[in-house]
Protein backbone atom coordinates (compact mmCIF):
# COMPACT_ATOMS: atom_id res chain seq x y z
CA UNK A 1 0.00 0.00 0.00
CA UNK A 2 1.52 3.86 -1.15
CA UNK A 3 1.81 5.79 1.90
CA UNK A 4 -0.46 8.90 2.72
CA UNK A 5 1.50 11.84 3.09
CA UNK A 6 0.57 14.12 5.51
CA UNK A 7 2.64 17.05 5.26
CA UNK A 8 0.65 20.53 5.31
CA UNK A 9 0.82 22.92 2.41
CA UNK A 10 3.06 25.86 2.80
CA UNK A 11 1.75 29.46 3.79
CA UNK A 12 3.70 32.04 2.09
CA UNK A 13 4.20 34.98 4.86
CA UNK A 14 4.43 38.46 4.08
CA UNK A 15 8.33 39.12 4.26
CA UNK A 16 9.48 40.72 7.75
CA UNK A 17 10.61 44.29 7.93
CA UNK A 18 14.20 45.04 8.59
CA UNK A 19 13.91 47.38 11.80
CA UNK A 20 16.92 49.28 11.16
CA UNK A 21 15.21 50.29 7.49
CA UNK A 22 12.72 52.36 8.56
CA UNK A 23 13.83 55.51 10.19
CA UNK A 24 14.52 58.62 8.36
CA UNK A 25 16.82 57.87 4.72
CA UNK A 26 19.17 60.84 4.84
CA UNK A 27 20.72 59.66 1.87
CA UNK A 28 17.57 60.16 -0.15
CA UNK A 29 17.72 64.04 0.94
CA UNK A 30 20.80 64.81 -0.09
CA UNK A 31 19.76 62.50 -3.58
CA UNK A 32 16.71 64.62 -4.13
CA UNK A 33 18.66 67.82 -3.38
CA UNK A 34 21.26 67.25 -5.98
CA UNK A 35 18.72 66.37 -8.64
CA UNK A 36 16.91 69.68 -8.21
CA UNK A 37 20.51 71.34 -8.58
CA UNK A 38 20.80 69.48 -11.72
CA UNK A 39 17.90 70.72 -13.03
CA UNK A 40 18.52 74.20 -11.37
CA UNK A 41 21.35 75.11 -13.13
CA UNK A 42 20.37 73.58 -16.67
CA UNK A 43 17.90 75.98 -16.66
CA UNK A 44 20.24 78.96 -15.11
CA UNK A 45 22.69 78.30 -17.69
CA UNK A 46 21.93 75.97 -20.43
CA UNK A 47 18.72 76.76 -20.91
CA UNK A 48 18.72 80.32 -20.65
CA UNK A 49 22.19 80.99 -22.54
CA UNK A 50 20.36 79.32 -24.93
CA UNK A 51 16.90 81.59 -24.88
CA UNK A 52 19.26 84.81 -24.94
CA UNK A 53 18.98 85.96 -21.41
CA UNK A 54 22.30 86.39 -20.41
CA UNK A 55 22.86 88.15 -23.56
CA UNK A 56 23.60 88.07 -27.49
CA UNK A 57 26.42 85.84 -27.10
CA UNK A 58 26.08 81.38 -26.33
CA UNK A 59 28.60 80.14 -24.22
CA UNK A 60 28.49 82.95 -21.74
CA UNK A 61 29.85 80.47 -19.25
CA UNK A 62 32.36 78.90 -21.26
CA UNK A 63 31.35 75.37 -23.58
CA UNK A 64 32.88 73.16 -20.78
CA UNK A 65 30.20 74.31 -18.45
CA UNK A 66 27.49 74.56 -20.91
CA UNK A 67 28.38 70.92 -21.72
CA UNK A 68 27.98 70.00 -18.48
CA UNK A 69 24.91 71.98 -17.17
CA UNK A 70 22.82 71.26 -20.51
CA UNK A 71 22.99 67.50 -19.12
CA UNK A 72 20.84 68.81 -15.81
CA UNK A 73 17.32 67.60 -17.40
CA UNK A 74 18.26 64.20 -16.64
CA UNK A 75 17.84 65.19 -13.07
CA UNK A 76 13.87 64.81 -13.72
CA UNK A 77 14.11 61.37 -14.39
CA UNK A 78 16.11 61.25 -11.15
CA UNK A 79 13.40 62.36 -9.48
CA UNK A 80 10.67 60.44 -10.78
CA UNK A 81 12.64 57.39 -9.67
CA UNK A 82 12.99 59.29 -5.77
CA UNK A 83 9.41 59.76 -6.06
CA UNK A 84 8.30 56.16 -6.59
CA UNK A 85 10.57 55.50 -3.24
CA UNK A 86 9.21 58.16 -1.33
CA UNK A 87 5.49 57.72 -1.75
CA UNK A 88 5.82 54.22 -1.16
CA UNK A 89 8.17 54.42 2.09
CA UNK A 90 5.36 57.27 2.93
CA UNK A 91 1.98 55.81 2.44
CA UNK A 92 2.99 52.85 4.82
CA UNK A 93 0.93 51.61 7.47
CA UNK A 94 -1.23 54.94 6.30
CA UNK A 95 -5.32 54.26 4.87
CA UNK A 96 -6.57 56.27 2.11
CA UNK A 97 -7.43 59.21 4.10
CA UNK A 98 -4.27 59.28 5.87
CA UNK A 99 -3.02 59.13 1.47
CA UNK A 100 -5.02 61.92 0.65
CA UNK A 101 -4.03 64.58 3.53
CA UNK A 102 -0.42 63.79 3.76
CA UNK A 103 -0.40 64.31 -0.23
CA UNK A 104 -2.58 67.59 0.11
CA UNK A 105 -0.58 69.35 2.57
CA UNK A 106 2.86 68.39 1.64
CA UNK A 107 2.06 69.50 -2.11
CA UNK A 108 0.20 72.75 -1.66
CA UNK A 109 1.48 75.02 0.42
CA UNK A 110 4.80 75.96 -1.63
CA UNK A 111 2.85 75.07 -4.85
CA UNK A 112 0.02 77.78 -4.02
CA UNK A 113 2.75 80.14 -3.22
CA UNK A 114 5.14 79.64 -6.57
CA UNK A 115 1.73 80.22 -8.42
CA UNK A 116 0.93 83.67 -6.59
CA UNK A 117 4.55 84.99 -6.30
CA UNK A 118 5.11 83.41 -10.12
CA UNK A 119 1.95 84.81 -11.64
CA UNK A 120 2.46 88.27 -10.01
CA UNK A 121 6.15 88.58 -11.57
CA UNK A 122 5.63 87.37 -14.99
CA UNK A 123 2.64 89.90 -14.70
CA UNK A 124 4.64 92.56 -14.00
CA UNK A 125 7.74 91.89 -15.45
CA UNK A 126 7.10 89.14 -18.23
CA UNK A 127 9.62 87.30 -19.86
CA UNK A 128 7.85 86.57 -23.26
CA UNK A 129 4.39 87.04 -22.58
CA UNK A 130 2.08 87.62 -19.38
CA UNK A 131 -0.21 84.67 -17.92
CA UNK A 132 -3.99 85.36 -18.27
CA UNK A 133 -5.91 85.10 -15.41
CA UNK A 134 -7.38 82.32 -16.13
CA UNK A 135 -4.30 80.24 -16.55
CA UNK A 136 -3.26 81.53 -13.19
CA UNK A 137 -6.62 80.77 -11.83
CA UNK A 138 -6.68 77.31 -13.20
CA UNK A 139 -3.07 76.81 -11.97
CA UNK A 140 -3.61 77.21 -8.00
CA UNK A 141 -5.92 74.04 -8.73
CA UNK A 142 -3.04 71.78 -10.20
CA UNK A 143 -5.53 69.97 -12.43
CA UNK A 144 -4.88 72.40 -15.44
CA UNK A 145 -3.41 69.78 -17.61
CA UNK A 146 -6.29 67.98 -17.15
CA UNK A 147 -8.11 71.38 -19.27
CA UNK A 148 -4.57 71.33 -22.00
CA UNK A 149 -4.16 74.90 -19.81
CA UNK A 150 -0.05 75.26 -19.47
CA UNK A 151 1.36 75.82 -16.06
CA UNK A 152 2.71 79.43 -15.82
CA UNK A 153 5.89 77.88 -15.30
CA UNK A 154 7.57 75.18 -17.47
CA UNK A 155 8.48 72.73 -14.25
CA UNK A 156 5.03 72.49 -13.11
CA UNK A 157 4.55 69.56 -16.46
CA UNK A 158 5.80 66.81 -13.88
CA UNK A 159 3.54 67.91 -11.19
CA UNK A 160 0.69 66.46 -13.56
CA UNK A 161 2.36 63.15 -13.82
CA UNK A 162 3.02 62.99 -9.61
CA UNK A 163 -0.52 63.58 -9.62
CA UNK A 164 -1.51 60.93 -11.76
CA UNK A 165 1.30 58.58 -10.23
CA UNK A 166 -0.65 59.15 -7.02
CA UNK A 167 -4.16 58.58 -8.30
CA UNK A 168 -2.95 55.36 -9.51
CA UNK A 169 -1.05 54.07 -6.31
CA UNK A 170 -3.85 55.30 -4.27
CA UNK A 171 -5.37 51.71 -5.53
CA UNK A 172 -3.05 50.10 -3.55
CA UNK A 173 -3.27 52.37 -0.30
CA UNK A 174 -7.19 52.04 -0.55
CA UNK A 175 -6.63 47.72 0.31
CA UNK A 176 -3.31 48.73 2.87
CA UNK A 177 0.16 48.69 1.10
CA UNK A 178 1.59 45.75 1.91
CA UNK A 179 4.78 43.53 0.26
CA UNK A 180 3.04 41.55 -2.41
CA UNK A 181 0.07 44.68 -3.22
CA UNK A 182 3.19 46.88 -4.08
CA UNK A 183 4.98 43.56 -6.44
CA UNK A 184 0.93 43.24 -7.80
CA UNK A 185 0.78 47.04 -8.56
CA UNK A 186 3.93 47.30 -10.50
CA UNK A 187 3.62 44.22 -12.56
CA UNK A 188 0.05 45.18 -13.19
CA UNK A 189 0.87 48.62 -14.04
CA UNK A 190 4.06 47.45 -16.29
CA UNK A 191 1.36 44.81 -18.42
CA UNK A 192 -0.96 47.42 -18.97
CA UNK A 193 2.13 50.79 -20.32
CA UNK A 194 2.98 47.71 -22.19
CA UNK A 195 0.02 47.67 -23.51
CA UNK A 196 -0.44 51.15 -24.33
CA UNK A 197 2.50 51.13 -26.11
CA UNK A 198 1.82 48.54 -28.50
CA UNK A 199 -2.14 49.65 -29.28
CA UNK A 200 -1.62 52.95 -29.39
CA UNK A 201 -4.59 53.58 -27.56
CA UNK A 202 -4.50 57.10 -26.00
CA UNK A 203 -6.85 56.60 -23.03
CA UNK A 204 -4.90 53.92 -21.78
CA UNK A 205 -1.76 56.34 -22.86
CA UNK A 206 -3.23 59.01 -20.72
CA UNK A 207 -3.88 57.11 -18.03
CA UNK A 208 -0.78 55.02 -17.46
CA UNK A 209 1.46 57.07 -18.92
CA UNK A 210 3.82 54.29 -20.76
CA UNK A 211 6.81 56.94 -21.22
CA UNK A 212 7.07 57.59 -17.74
CA UNK A 213 5.44 54.39 -15.82
CA UNK A 214 9.12 52.57 -15.70
CA UNK A 215 10.89 55.22 -13.46
CA UNK A 216 8.17 55.27 -10.86
CA UNK A 217 7.93 51.28 -10.81
CA UNK A 218 11.72 51.15 -10.61
CA UNK A 219 11.50 53.75 -7.60
CA UNK A 220 8.86 51.55 -5.54
CA UNK A 221 10.45 48.44 -5.96
CA UNK A 222 13.82 50.03 -5.02
CA UNK A 223 11.93 50.83 -1.78
CA UNK A 224 10.67 47.16 -1.18
CA UNK A 225 14.62 46.23 -1.90
CA UNK A 226 15.14 48.85 1.29
CA UNK A 227 12.30 47.83 3.37
CA UNK A 228 12.51 43.86 3.21
CA UNK A 229 16.22 42.89 1.37
CA UNK A 230 16.22 41.29 -2.28
CA UNK A 231 15.45 38.92 -4.02
CA UNK A 232 15.44 37.60 -7.22
CA UNK A 233 12.28 38.78 -8.23
CA UNK A 234 12.79 42.61 -6.79
CA UNK A 235 15.98 42.50 -9.04
CA UNK A 236 14.19 41.26 -12.10
CA UNK A 237 11.32 43.76 -11.54
CA UNK A 238 14.00 46.31 -11.60
CA UNK A 239 15.72 45.64 -14.62
CA UNK A 240 12.77 45.27 -16.66
CA UNK A 241 11.81 49.17 -15.33
CA UNK A 242 15.36 50.12 -15.83
CA UNK A 243 15.78 48.80 -19.78
CA UNK A 244 12.29 49.67 -20.29
CA UNK A 245 13.17 53.65 -19.51
CA UNK A 246 15.40 53.37 -22.11
CA UNK A 247 12.68 54.38 -24.87
CA UNK A 248 11.85 56.77 -22.98
CA UNK A 249 15.25 58.58 -22.08
CA UNK A 250 15.98 57.88 -25.84
CA UNK A 251 12.91 60.09 -27.11
CA UNK A 252 13.81 62.66 -24.87
CA UNK A 253 17.17 62.84 -25.79
CA UNK A 254 16.52 62.90 -29.40
CA UNK A 255 14.15 66.33 -28.25
CA UNK A 256 17.42 67.31 -26.40
CA UNK A 257 19.66 66.74 -28.81
CA UNK A 258 18.17 69.24 -31.47
CA UNK A 259 18.91 71.92 -29.24
CA UNK A 260 21.88 71.34 -27.41
CA UNK A 261 24.98 68.74 -28.36
CA UNK A 262 24.61 66.27 -26.12
CA UNK A 263 25.86 62.05 -26.49
CA UNK A 264 23.54 59.37 -26.08
CA UNK A 265 26.40 57.33 -24.52
CA UNK A 266 26.79 59.98 -21.83
CA UNK A 267 23.12 60.31 -20.87
CA UNK A 268 22.91 56.68 -20.58
CA UNK A 269 26.09 56.66 -18.26
CA UNK A 270 24.77 59.21 -16.50
CA UNK A 271 21.39 57.71 -15.73
CA UNK A 272 23.57 54.41 -14.90
CA UNK A 273 25.50 56.05 -12.32
CA UNK A 274 21.86 57.86 -10.53
CA UNK A 275 20.33 54.09 -10.70
CA UNK A 276 23.65 52.99 -9.34
CA UNK A 277 23.10 55.61 -6.63
CA UNK A 278 19.56 54.42 -5.50
CA UNK A 279 20.38 50.90 -5.31
CA UNK A 280 23.49 51.59 -3.02
CA UNK A 281 20.74 53.69 -0.87
CA UNK A 282 18.39 50.43 -0.92
CA UNK A 283 21.28 48.04 -0.12
CA UNK A 284 21.91 50.01 2.82
CA UNK A 285 25.65 51.17 1.28
CA UNK A 286 24.49 54.85 2.00
CA UNK A 287 23.29 54.46 5.70
CA UNK A 288 26.11 56.31 7.18
CA UNK A 289 25.45 59.85 5.93
CA UNK A 290 23.40 60.75 8.91
CA UNK A 291 24.13 64.71 8.87
CA UNK A 292 21.19 66.28 10.25
CA UNK A 293 21.75 69.45 8.36
CA UNK A 294 20.35 66.76 5.26
CA UNK A 295 16.98 66.72 6.68
CA UNK A 296 16.68 70.89 5.82
CA UNK A 297 18.34 69.89 2.47
CA UNK A 298 15.79 67.81 1.63
CA UNK A 299 12.86 70.38 2.96
CA UNK A 300 14.23 73.33 0.35
CA UNK A 301 14.07 70.27 -3.14
CA UNK A 302 10.58 70.65 -3.82
CA UNK A 303 9.96 75.04 -3.28
CA UNK A 304 13.61 75.25 -5.08
CA UNK A 305 12.13 73.26 -7.79
CA UNK A 306 8.59 75.44 -8.17
CA UNK A 307 10.66 78.92 -8.04
CA UNK A 308 13.71 78.75 -9.69
CA UNK A 309 12.73 79.07 -13.19
CA UNK A 310 11.02 81.95 -14.19
CA UNK A 311 11.79 84.10 -11.43
CA UNK A 312 15.63 83.51 -12.40
CA UNK A 313 14.64 83.94 -16.02
CA UNK A 314 13.34 87.41 -15.06
CA UNK A 315 16.04 88.90 -12.86
CA UNK A 316 18.81 87.32 -15.73
CA UNK A 317 17.30 89.15 -18.93
CA UNK A 318 16.80 92.71 -16.85
CA UNK A 319 20.14 92.29 -14.86
CA UNK A 320 22.67 90.31 -17.03
CA UNK A 321 23.84 93.67 -18.47
CA UNK A 322 24.91 95.60 -15.02
CA UNK A 323 27.12 92.74 -13.25
CA UNK A 324 29.49 89.83 -14.50
CA UNK A 325 28.13 86.82 -15.58
CA UNK A 326 29.56 84.39 -12.12
CA UNK A 327 28.42 87.52 -9.72
CA UNK A 328 24.89 87.09 -11.29
CA UNK A 329 24.81 83.54 -11.39
CA UNK A 330 26.24 83.05 -8.02
CA UNK A 331 23.78 85.37 -6.30
CA UNK A 332 20.72 84.21 -8.19
CA UNK A 333 21.61 80.99 -7.06
CA UNK A 334 22.04 81.93 -3.88
CA UNK A 335 18.54 84.11 -3.90
CA UNK A 336 16.56 81.42 -5.52
CA UNK A 337 17.83 79.01 -2.30
CA UNK A 338 16.88 81.50 0.05
CA UNK A 339 13.47 82.01 -1.02
CA UNK A 340 13.09 77.85 -1.27
CA UNK A 341 14.42 77.99 2.36
CA UNK A 342 11.96 81.30 3.30
CA UNK A 343 9.22 79.81 1.69
CA UNK A 344 9.43 76.04 3.36
CA UNK A 345 10.39 77.65 6.66
CA UNK A 346 7.63 80.72 7.10
CA UNK A 347 4.96 79.25 4.60
CA UNK A 348 5.04 75.52 4.11
CA UNK A 349 5.15 74.49 7.71
CA UNK A 350 2.79 76.46 9.32
CA UNK A 351 0.47 75.95 5.82
CA UNK A 352 0.77 72.14 6.19
CA UNK A 353 -0.17 72.07 9.56
CA UNK A 354 -3.18 74.42 9.12
CA UNK A 355 -4.21 71.90 6.12
CA UNK A 356 -3.65 68.41 7.84
CA UNK A 357 -5.59 68.95 10.93
CA UNK A 358 -8.44 70.71 8.49
CA UNK A 359 -8.66 67.86 6.83
CA UNK A 360 -8.33 65.18 9.65
CA UNK A 361 -11.01 66.93 10.67
CA UNK A 362 -12.83 67.00 8.02
CA UNK A 363 -12.49 63.18 7.56
CA UNK A 364 -13.47 62.41 11.27
CA UNK A 365 -16.96 64.51 10.72
CA UNK A 366 -17.47 62.26 7.40
CA UNK A 367 -16.89 58.89 9.34
CA UNK A 368 -18.97 60.24 12.31
CA UNK A 369 -21.58 61.30 9.55
CA UNK A 370 -21.21 57.98 8.07
CA UNK A 371 -21.61 55.70 11.33
CA UNK A 372 -24.57 58.03 12.67
CA UNK A 373 -26.57 57.22 9.44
Amino acid sequence: MSAVTTELPTVTKEPVTRPERTGRIYALDLLRFSAALMVVFYHLIADLDRRGAWGDGRKNFGAAVDQVTSYGWIGVEFFFVISGFAICMSCWGRSLSDFFTSRVSRLFPAYLFAVLITGTVLTLFPVTKSPDLTTILVNFTMLNQFFDIPGIDDVYWTLFLELKFYILFASVVWFGVTYRRVVLFNVIWTVLYLFAFTTKFQPLISIVEPRWAPYFIAGTTLYLIYRFGPNLLLWGMLGVSMVMAVPSLKKRFEGMVEVFPLSYGVVLAIMVVLFGLLILLALGKLDWLRWPGLMTVGALTYPLYLLHRQLSWVVVDRLHEAMPRWVLLGLVTVAVIGLAWVTQRFVERPLSRWIRQGLKASFAQSRAAENAS
